[in-house]
């Protein structure tokens, strides 16, 4: 009798575990994405509200125009921004929607220099940065509305900034292109808003192969961590005392690492050319190869409650069309979830953005 008390005690106890895990499962009603990208003289914004299942191409010809956008920032589930490749008639391209997507208007701004911005940074509602060529870097208090250029020294204004990260208003990190004077590729950090820059040269330091010459394509921080990754080299580095000793944590062929996606300190998500997608739990000490082989290089990467996992490509490898692929099982496992769009259009998708509906 007591036998079968405790195995019934068991059997409750599961179903109350099993219970709980099922309630934070989210509900592909409530998973919210968009993913943006381009290609010569056209662009693409698509969108989701059922977790990937299905993906509607949002904005038209009189709305958007005939140009790349390389990245997107979620201010809440109404308010997004866009940006990417100069106009074609030489403007800014830099778009914001008010109701989650289906209408876009161009961000009117005396302030902004007619370049390309390659990247797009929330830091909740209140800070947005954007990034770009000859050495550009504007903020915006008011969801886009205004920009104030944030100015760098004259050695920087020649160079091309991909990424920007932010801690607070005042820590900053700005990553891109090689850096003129040495081949390097850029990476700057200012603690006061950007009244004074530091200039750090990790994969000249570290020695890592392939780097110079090349650039950093995305940057991350999480507490005292900052991650970045690039090419040439697919070289992954990070650093956890706030840039001051970096780790070379890993690289792979000749090729770039686009993307990361950090979910702690510790644990990171990483998306590489030729298919190529990475997992650490133990900041980079190990890596699970979770790659999912689909002819593209991956470029984007979202995750959602650390294993819902959307990543996102461009045709590579003689592939015809951009995919878009999801595990929930944080990338033991994958489905296609391509848009018919996409297989009807030679078009490379850049970034991926998901958030859950409150």
């Amino acid at each position: 009798m007591k036998k079968n008390i405790g195995e019934a005690a068991a059997i409750v106890l599961f179903l109350l575990i099993c219970g709980a895990c099922n309630l934070k499962t989210p509900d592909p009603a409530r998973m919210l994405g968009w993913t943006v990208g381009g290609s010569d003289g056209y662009g693409l914004i698509l969108h989701t509200e059922d977790g990937g299942q299905t993906w509607v191409r949002q904005g038209n010809a009189s709305q958007l125009p005939d140009a790349g956008f390389q990245d997107i920032c979620i201010l809440d589930a109404n308010t997004l921004l866009v940006t990417g490749d100069v106009l074609p008639d030489g403007t800014y391209n830099l778009f914001k929607s008010l109701d989650s997507g289906k209408n876009w208007a161009r961000v009117n701004s005396e302030s902004l220099m007619n370049l390309t911005y390659s990247g797009i940074f929330a830091l909740g509602r209140e800070h947005v940065w954007i990034v770009g060529e000859s050495g550009t870097i504007y903020r915006s208090d008011d969801q886009g509305g205004s920009w104030t250029r944030i100015g760098v020294p004259l050695e920087y204004q020649f160079d091309t900034f991909l990424r920007i990260a932010a801690r607070d208003a005042n820590d900053l990190w700005v990553v891109g292109d090689t850096h003129a004077a040495d081949a390097y590729p850029i990476m700057l950090h200012t603690t006061d808003g950007g009244k004074k820059w530091d200039r750090l040269n990790p994969v000249g330091d570290l020695q890592i192969q392939g780097g110079k010459d090349g650039h950093f394509l995305a940057i991350k921080l999480f507490g005292n961590s900052v991650w970045a990754v690039g090419g040439f080299g697919k070289f992954v580095i990070r650093s956890g005392d706030n840039g001051r000793q970096w780790s070379h944590l890993r690289s792979s062929g000749a090729a770039d690492a686009n993307d990361i996606f950090v979910l702690n300190e510790s644990e990171a998500y990483v998306a590489e050319d030729y298919s190529g997608f990475f997992h650490t739990a133990d900041a980079g000490a190990s890596w699970d190869d979770y790659s999912f082989f689909t002819g593209n290089w991956y470029l984007g990467v979202a995750v959602l409650q650390g294993k819902h996992i959307w990543v996102v490509g461009s045709p590579g490898a003689g592939n015809t069309h951009s995919a878009i692929i999801y595990s929930a099982d944080g990338g033991l496992s994958w489905t296609q979830q391509t848009a018919q769009v996409l297989e009807d259009t030679y078009i490379g998708l850049y970034k991926v953005r998901f958030i859950l509906e409150e």
